[in-house]
């Protein structure tokens, strides 16, 4: 099994687009994948009142559709706030340990590849005095770090990458996500000072999509090598 942690330098950065592109591109390939939001704040609410977790649901529509939907997200809450916020506020709190059992019960159906995606970033609380950072380190699989390519990117990027080391967590990589277009220059230049600052690699950005559908999020990743890397080889493939 292949398994990543996906976390992000700030939300909204595109953790969800591209954890469901690899997550799209693996299916395609046809390897067993699966996928777990362990927490996930904003939440709409249904018909009959009960939460639904947006991204959890977007995730699970990318891999093989074989775990069921409403095990993959745990802890729902409806006010867009962090998630320890949020638990704090309604009397109620985040069971890592309820988390990592969960996670161990979709690793027990040995799927080719495992994503887990986080909320926000690393120093999210949780509540308790715990945040996503904590929860990485007991699930234990290696980051991949979603960050934005313009502006500001190296410092917000360097910070969680810095964060992460200080608690022993490795970083597989940093993953562009364009939102908009984007010079390749300052592409180039961002990935080139975030390896110089941490030696971490960026191995790839996803670019701007505009057709969001699973076959074209798919063929995104496999037309970059850096991306397409990071997943499992089908048995058997040349």
């Amino acid at each position: 099994m292949i398994g990543y942690f996906v976390t992000g330098t700030d939300t909204g950065v595109g953790k969800t687009t591209v954890s469901r592109s690899l997550l799209a591109a693996a299916t395609a390939r046809g390897l067993h994948t699966r996928c777990f939001k362990p927490v996930e704040s904003g939440c709409s609410r249904a018909a009959d009142g009960a939460l639904v977790p947006r991204d959890a649901h977007a995730l699970w529509e990318a891999t093989d559709r074989t775990q069921p939907l409403e095990s993959v997200c745990l802890y729902r809450f409806e006010e867009p706030v962090a998630p320890g916020v949020a638990a704090t506020r309604l009397g109620t709190s985040i069971d890592l340990g309820a988390i990592t059992a969960a996670v161990a019960a979709i690793r027990a159906a040995s799927p080719d590849l495992l994503l887990v995606e986080g909320a926000g970033g690393l120093l999210v609380p949780l509540g308790g005095g715990q945040s996503i950072a904590n929860l990485a380190i007991l699930l234990g699989l290696p980051l991949l770090i979603v960050a934005r390519p313009t502006l500001g990117t190296i410092n917000h990027t360097l910070l969680t990458i810095e964060a992460a080391h200080r608690r022993g967590l490795v970083t597989q990589g940093v993953i562009f996500s364009s939102g908009s277009a984007v010079e390749a220059a300052d592409i180039s230049s961002n990935a080139a000072e975030i390896w110089s600052g941490s030696g971490v690699p960026v191995v790839g950005t996803l670019p701007y999509q505009h057709d969001l559908s699973l076959d074209r999020l798919a063929a995104a990743v496999e037309a970059v090598p850096g991306l397409a890397g990071l997943l499992p080889v089908p048995a058997g493939a040349a």
